[in-house]
């Protein structure tokens, strides 16, 4: 990376995986990196709290987190969103890095909140401005949908369809081409980066992969969205998530064209599914 020195970046979600992956490469750099999140007393919530962390700084990278709980999920991330773009107004800041979904340009789902902030940063004229639009997590494999508690019956269920390619993403990918963006001194024109990730596996591949990684023979079954709902709910999903999820697998298995760009050097990223499972099992084991 091509170091800009003794900058202060403010780092929005700064304890997950790409958040703090953010974090530290930028801190090697050499820049100062505020963290902001609910257990650094930073909360989303908190408007004055917000205004601090970003008064002075030069830069940021900002998300709108998924609360899984929030009984009404645009309201709460237009809320957020809406906090975020006042205190980066306020601060005055010249470049800034938005963690956006890969499927933004539709508006619907899961990404609907990344969206509407594209929106809401377009419109404060900033300097340099980017949508980090990334593909499916990998990770969301084991922290949201259950892969390694439904492994046990043999059959991992999702309201996604098995047989059409996802492009799939490593956190700490997006974490290092987001850190990258805020250190170059040469800040691309093009404001959509899409990145696609380590490479396009249909959801029957990833379990397969997944499960071989982890020891178990696993095969994928696409659920209805009805007992999909059902099971989230059970689990502690609130109706409005549920909702924006189904709107997602509903795109998807509809074939609705998630990415703007074909597959390229650009937009790939180095960790395949393959590693990522292999590594996830690795640590695993090791707890």
């Amino acid at each position: 990376m091509n170091q800009q020195a003794n900058h202060t970046v403010v780092v929005v979600g700064a304890t997950s995986e790409v958040g703090a992956e953010v974090s530290t490469r930028l801190s090697r750099a050499g820049h100062r990196v505020r963290g902001v999140a609910r257990s650094l007393d930073i909360p989303l919530d908190d408007q004055a709290a917000l205004d601090a962390a970003f008064a002075g700084a030069d830069s940021a990278y900002v998300m709108i987190p998924f609360d899984v709980t929030a009984p009404d999920l645009h309201r709460f991330e237009d809320e957020v969103g809406a906090r975020l773009a006042s205190s980066i107004a306020k601060a005055g800041l010249r470049r800034v890095v938005l963690l956006s979904g890969l499927n933004a340009h539709l508006k619907k789902g899961t990404s609907l909140g990344a969206a509407l902030m594209e929106e809401r940063l377009a419109a404060l004229g900033l300097e340099e401005l980017a949508y980090l639009r990334a593909s499916f997590f990998m990770e969301n494999f084991v922290k949201g949908m259950g892969f390694v508690e439904q492994a046990a019956s043999g059959v991992f269920a999702a309201p996604f369809r098995g047989d059409l390619p996802m492009p799939l993403i490593a956190e700490k990918d997006i974490g290092e081409r987001a850190a990258a963006l805020l250190n170059t001194k040469h800040f691309p024109a093009q404001r959509v980066v899409e990145l696609h990730g380590g490479g396009y596996y249909t959801l029957d591949q990833a379990t397969m992969i997944l499960g071989r990684a982890i020891g178990k023979d696993v095969a994928y079954y696409q659920a209805s969205f009805a007992d999909a709902r059902a099971r989230m709910i059970a689990n502690g999903i609130s109706p409005s998530f549920a909702d924006a999820l189904g709107e997602t697998a509903a795109s998807f298995n509809k074939g609705e064209r998630w990415a703007l760009e074909a597959p390229s050097v650009e937009n790939a990223t180095p960790t395949s599914f393959e590693a990522w499972a292999e590594n996830f099992a690795r640590t695993r084991n090791a707890v």
